[in-house]
C-alpha cells in the first residue's frame, strides 16, 4: 500500500470511528495501532483530527463522566478510568467542576438501588456495602454518609 492509499484509509478509519462516539487520542491511537498502520502518518491524522476539532479530548471526557455517572460510579472511580484513557489533569478537573455532581447523594442512590431500601441491619451487612461502593469508586466519607443515611 503506499503512503497515499494508507494515509487515506487512516483518515477513513478516524472518521468511521468517531461516526460512532467520541473516542479519547490515546484510543484511537491504540485502535489504528493495532491495524499496524505508520505510527507517524497515525499521529499526524490524529493531530489534524484534533485540530479540526473533529476529535475533542473534553467532549470525550463529558460524555465518559456523564455515562459513568448514570451508571453509579463514584469520583475516584471516574478519575482512575480517565487516567486509563490518557485524559490530561485539566481536562479531568474542568469535567468534574462543569458537571459539579454531588458524590455524597450518587452515593446514596448507588447504595439505595443495590439495597432497595431494607435499611442495613448488621455490621457483615454493613462492609458488605462499603465494599460494594468503593469498587464503585467512592471516598470513605461519602460510603459513610450514605451508610449512615440509610442505616437512619
Amino acid at each position: 500500500m503506499t503512503t497515499e492509499d494508507e494515509q487515506q484509509v487512516i483518515k477513513y478509519t478516524i472518521t468511521r470511528l468517531l461516526a460512532n462516539r467520541e473516542h479519547s487520542l490515546h484510543e484511537l491511537s491504540l485502535k489504528l495501532r493495532q491495524r499496524n498502520f505508520n505510527h507517524d502518518l497515525v499521529q499526524e491524522w490524529l493531530e489534524k483530527f484534533s485540530q479540526a476539532d473533529i476529535q475533542s479530548e473534553l467532549r470525550y471526557a463529558e460524555m465518559l463522566a456523564r455515562s459513568r455517572i448514570n451508571k453509579g460510579s463514584g469520583e475516584l472511580g471516574l478519575i482512575k478510568e480517565f487516567k486509563q484513557h490518557k485524559i490530561s489533569q485539566e481536562i479531568i478537573t474542568r469535567v468534574l467542576k462543569d458537571l459539579e455532581p454531588d458524590w455524597f447523594e450518587l452515593a446514596l442512590q448507588a447504595l439505595a438501588k443495590k439495597n432497595v431500601g431494607r435499611g442495613i441491619n448488621d455490621a457483615k451487612e454493613q462492609q458488605k456495602y462499603y465494599r460494594f461502593l468503593l469498587q464503585r469508586g467512592f471516598s470513605a466519607e461519602q460510603i459513610h454518609y450514605a451508610i449512615q443515611s440509610l442505616k437512619d
